[in-house]
């Protein structure tokens, strides 16, 4: 029955994002068509810089989800209201206080790291307040998402995150086509639309938590959440640097068009990970209520599971990138940004593996390791962006983020302690991987040729799933016999 829970509960988790992602792909060559590269450049890095800010959370968002997942019975009601109520004053107060900061010092950081052309100054001022806005919202609503998700309601989580991405990506383009390209009116239009979509998801999420009162604020909660949170929030400091900082010296050495050309790319990869994410986030709540030798189990079987099937998602887009980028954003842009997109999928798939192994440090209460690494590895990360980047140029950038990514992994493994011999077992993938980008690099496939060839790698992948993974081969056996017990039914 559990297992049974996790699928079904992962296939919500996948059924979002991939719909929010389909949307994504409509309202991207839109924005960049209506608003301009240079325009979609600067509202990249400037969401960048945004999520820089949200360290703030102090990892208060994370921290609550692995306490309400503790306290899932009914006669624990009242210690989950001072969970919550606690989270919520916390959030919207350190959210308050960043959003002022960010709009004193944004427009700084945005003159001095970039190069923006003198036109568009006036309207990044008059969108800052707007953008500032936002960190606030995005610090309660991770209140919502926490209550929904320590009860394994995904599928309520995953409706209400599809409803308000949706609002946000579909309204600022609706406000570019018909009032205005200026970010002065597509950036208030994108906050507004998030407004909506967090007051939404509160609204639902808290509804069953009730009776809730301000008065359920909790001292002793306050100082045991950032207890937890304060190693979390040193990820949380360090992580969106990590995310950014690639974006940001591209922007200060090479211009904010080539921000574009990189951006796009890395964010279709980050969107790809949709089903690694969606597997970390299934079993966080019960890796946090688990044992360690009933984590470890479960992690295992994550981590492998999460290979292969991810393994077949990128080895497949590394040819198919080129041409999609072409069709999707133009031949122009697709030349530059389908090399990018080739090169970061190779590090796309460690990095996917190392969601499990991120969700199992924190569900068991050693989210220090993350932070540890992530504090070490900036300061090299950056030595080497620099260096690669300035022989390299943009793709110099996206090889540098490939190398960390994947020290990244291969230490969180060894911290996980999970059986080497697993490594093993993901041998066949990482060969397919590598035949995909070799034959990119040597040949350019056209469309049809392309779709051939990925359909090779998928099939590859998922035969050598049948043979080194016992769980892959137990779903389809499972799919087998009740697809016969249907039909003799």
């Amino acid at each position: 029955m559990k297992s049974r829970g996790i699928k079904i509960n992962f296939v919500f988790n996948v059924i979002g994002p991939v719909l929010t992602l389909i949307v994504a792909l409509i309202t991207v060559p839109l924005y960049v068509s209506y608003v301009g590269v240079a325009r979609y450049g600067i509202l990249a890095i400037v969401w960048k810089l945004l999520g820089y800010f949200g360290f703030l959370d102090l990892g208060l968002s994370r921290a609550s989800a692995n306490a309400l997942a503790k306290l899932g019975d009914p006669s624990l009601k009242g210690e989950r209201a001072k969970v919550l109520v606690t989270t919520f004053w916390l959030n919207l107060c350190l959210g308050c206080f960043g959003g002022i900061v960010f709009y004193l010092t944004g427009i700084f950081f945005i003159e001095r790291l970039l190069t923006v052309p003198a036109d568009l100054r006036p309207e990044i001022e008059s969108s800052l307040p707007w953008v500032a806005a936002v960190l606030p919202l995005a610090l309660i609503g991770g209140v919502g998402s926490g209550a929904l998700e320590s009860r394994e309601r995904f599928l309520a989580s995953n409706v209400l995150a599809v409803a308000g991405g949706t609002l946000g990506m579909v309204v600022p383009v609706i406000c570019a086509v018909f009032i205005s390209p200026s970010l002065s009116v597509v950036v208030p239009a994108a906050v507004i639309a998030r407004a909506l979509s967090v007051l939404f998801l509160l609204g639902f999420a808290l509804q069953s938590e009730r009776p809730l009162s301000p008065r359920n604020f909790d001292l002793k909660r306050c100082k045991a959440l950032l207890s937890f949170g304060g190693w979390i929030s040193i990820s949380n400091t360090i992580g969106p640097l990590l995310a950014s900082v690639d974006q940001l010296m591209i922007g200060s050495i090479l211009g904010v068009a080539a921000v574009a050309h990189y951006s796009v790319p890395m964010s279709l990869v980050v969107r790809s990970q949709l089903f690694a994410a969606a597997l970390a986030r299934t079993i966080f709540p019960r890796l946090s209520r688990s044992s360690r030798d009933e984590a470890t189990q479960l992690a295992e079987k994550a981590f492998v599971t999460i290979a292969y099937a991810y393994g077949a998602v990128c080895a497949p887009a590394i040819v198919l990138a080129g041409p999609f980028l072409e069709l999707w954003m133009g031949k122009g842009f697709g030349s530059i940004g389908g090399p990018i997109a080739e090169l970061l999928l190779i590090g796309a798939w460690p990095n996917g593996m190392a969601f499990v192994l991120f969700a199992f440090l924190e569900g068991q209460g050693r989210p220090d390791i993350v932070a540890k690494l992530h504090t070490i590895e900036i300061v090299p990360y950056m030595i080497v962006l620099w260096f690669l980047m300035s022989h390299f140029g943009v793709l110099g950038a996206a090889a540098a983020w490939n190398l960390m990514v994947t020290i990244e992994a291969i230490v969180l493994f060894i911290a996980v302690r999970l059986q080497p011999s697993r490594l093993l077992r993901l041998v066949p993938v990482l060969v397919f991987m590598l035949a995909g980008y070799l034959y990119v690099c040597i040949w350019t496939p056209a469309l049809i040729n392309a779709f051939f060839a990925a359909a090779v790698l998928a099939a590859g992948i998922g035969a050598s799933a049948m043979i080194f993974d016992a769980h892959a081969r137990g779903l389809v056996a499972s799919l087998w016999f009740s697809r016969r017990r249907q039909r003799a039914g």
